[in-house]
Formats: C-alpha cells, sequence, structure tokens
C-alpha cells in the first residue's frame, strides 16, 4: 500500500503533456475554389476560418499566459491561419470575379 502512494506521489509530481491547459487548435481543411463553390461554400468557409482565427487568438493568449504549450506552437499556429486567410480570400476574389461582384 505504501509503495502505491509513492508511484500516485511520483506519477503527480511529472509533467504530463497531454494534461497541457492550452491545447492548440485544428485548422479547418482548405478553402473551396472560387471559380467552383457556391455562395453557401464560401460563407461555411469564411465562418470555419472566423472560428479557427478566434480559437488560435484564444491558445496564444493562453501560452502567453504560461497555461501549457510553447510558444513556437502558438507562433505556427498564428502564421497557418494568417496563411489559411490569404488563400481564401484569393479564392473570395475568383468568387467575386465569377459572380460579378
Amino acid at each position: 500500500m505504501k509503495a502505491l502512494a509513492i508511484l500516485y506521489m511520483i506519477a503527480a509530481a511529472m509533467p504530463w503533456p497531454a494534461f497541457a491547459e492550452c491545447a492548440a487548435p485544428t485548422p479547418p481543411g482548405e478553402p473551396p475554389s472560387g471559380a467552383t463553390a457556391s455562395r453557401e461554400q464560401m460563407v461555411t468557409a469564411q465562418a470555419a476560418i472566423k472560428g479557427y482565427n478566434a480559437a488560435v487568438a484564444e491558445f496564444a493568449a493562453c501560452v502567453g499566459k504560461g497555461g501549457g504549450g510553447r510558444p513556437a506552437q502558438a507562433e505556427e499556429a498564428v502564421r497557418s491561419v494568417e496563411k489559411l486567410a490569404a488563400k481564401f480570400n484569393a479564392e473570395l476574389r475568383v468568387f467575386k470575379q465569377r459572380n460579378g461582384g
């Protein structure tokens, strides 16, 4: 019984990355092609990217407060959302040209 208590104490003292409070968000898929997408698909993709952006901001703030995760992970997530937004904006321009507006 004493050995079990010691084992629990050792386990509690060890860092467990799986239990970190800050969890990096999962990016949505690639934006739809502006040449073929419907308006609904573009609106859905835009909402997904906005949600991902908010989740990345929350993640970066959590990491900045020392809640777990590495600053490099937060920086990578920010770059990811920037790249995704740029791709979406390019497809949105194509979509608007195709639809006259």
